[in-house]
């Protein structure tokens, strides 16, 4: 077995081969993501945030202190918090008055395949330098692209005094991949008038809308007895109940019939505990528009209803009702869309505004009451597979885009 010196030598190796074409930009930002991508930093639905959650915080933090050492700039804040919220302020150098900006991007990486033991691969693709793994793991490119260029624009912020900038503030967030990325996030460190998301897949798409999300798990308590005697001793069949429930929610309305921008009423999980009388249906509610959403809750309370009429021995309860993210096209910026085309013309990128089904840490934000904000992309690919991979120039190109609009918000009145 390979010792965690040998691995490093071997990564170094790996990095040193495949940056000899590349930018000095792509050049720091392929060694910051193996590094990073090499931390298994997995989260999981059981715990506030993960030892890996933290080892890759830690990882980061030294990377920023050390850039702010080198810098000499006064007054940066950085600090990390108990719940291991990363989070980077650096004042604005400009005397102009400009609303202040923020960039969020998540730790963590999805528990949905395996993410021990990643050994990052630099291959070419395309003509683009790639980090891939051997295909039986994760990558991490889900969200370590977005820290990684994150800290690229820390580094280059601090070292650049001809870019003017009002107020930075960085927030690297843990827990996104299970969906608690605000849990405890901290609006009085954390709390920009213009917020972006990296945490984009492709290398043109930037979200401008998403699905707000709502949970919605019911439980059916039923009545016990023979069925012989059913009527007589009022039994009551939670099974019943539920399933009526679930048929009740118009088949139109189904996640497999819709798409875009059209949201769906989804009973997913249909949990009876043994030897017990109750049934538990957990629902995924989406939507992008409001008036669908009060649709959507008008189906609940009518199927709630008609399970009450057709089935009187069961009770119900409802155990979860709760928004899980919102819509953040409701709180972006005014205008600021108009930024995002200006600056991706002035570097010569053409980007497209599309709609997300599904959510981001910005949107998880915007239901904690902060302003949503644009998931940019990020040069990363295949997410939530063994097949990930991340591409350095895509990596460079959002880089360079974000770095205009910084410029360009500066000048914002």
């Amino acid at each position: 077995m390979k010792t965690k010196k040998h691995l490093l030598a071997a990564l170094a190796l790996t990095v040193a081969l495949g940056v000899a074409a590349q930018s000095a930009v792509q050049k720091s930002m392929l060694e910051s993501f193996v590094k990073y991508a090499a931390i298994d930093s997995q989260s999981h639905d059981d715990s506030i945030c993960t030892q890996g959650q933290r080892k890759m915080a830690l990882a980061l933090k030294a990377d920023i202190e050390e850039a702010v050492s080198r810098s000499k700039v006064a007054g940066v804040d950085v600090r990390l918090s108990d719940e291991t919220y990363l989070y980077v302020t650096i004042p604005a150098n400009t005397k102009k008055s400009c609303p202040s900006m923020g960039i969020s991007c998540h730790l963590d990486v999805t528990p949905e395949q395996l993410g021990t033991n990643i050994r990052p691969i630099v291959d070419t693709r395309n003509g683009h330098t790639i980090v891939r793994t051997d295909g039986t793991t994760l990558l991490g490119a889900d969200d370590k692209c977005g820290c990684t260029i994150a800290v690229q624009l820390i580094r280059t912020l601090l070292t650049d005094k001809s870019i003017k900038h009002g107020v930075m503030q960085f927030a690297f967030c843990p827990n996104e991949d299970v969906g608690r990325a605000a849990d405890a996030i901290d609006s009085t460190i954390f709390s920009p008038d213009i917020l972006f998301d990296l945490d984009g897949e492709g290398d043109c798409d930037v979200t401008d809308s998403n699905f707000t999300a709502r949970r919605f798990d019911v439980r059916f308590i039923g009545k016990d007895a023979h069925p012989g005697n059913a009527k007589a001793e009022g039994f009551g069949d939670a099974i019943a109940a539920a399933a009526t429930f679930i048929a009740d929610i118009p088949v139109e309305y189904r996640p497999e019939n819709t798409e875009g921008t059209q949201g769906y009423i989804h009973p997913w999980n249909f949990e009876q505990k043994p030897k017990q009388m109750d049934v538990t249906v957990m629902t995924r509610v989406r939507y992008f528009d409001k008036a669908e959403g009060e649709l959507f809750d008008r189906l609940l309370k009518e199927a709630l209803a008609d399970v009450a009429r057709k089935h009187p021995n069961v009770r119900h309860e409802i155990l979860v009702d709760k928004m899980q993210y919102e819509n953040v096209a409701y709180t972006l910026y005014p205008g600021i869309k108009d930024v995002v085309l200006s600056a991706a013309a002035k570097i010569g990128k053409e980007i497209k505004f599309v709609p997300e089904r599904g959510g981001t840490t910005a949107s998880m934000f915007a239901v904690k009451g902060l302003k949503g904000g644009m998931c940019v992309f990020t040069g990363q690919h295949k997410v939530h597979t063994t097949n990930e991979y991340a591409d350095l120039q895509e990596m460079e190109e959002a880089y360079t885009l974000m770095l205009e609009i910084i410029k360009q918000v500066a000048t914002l009145k």
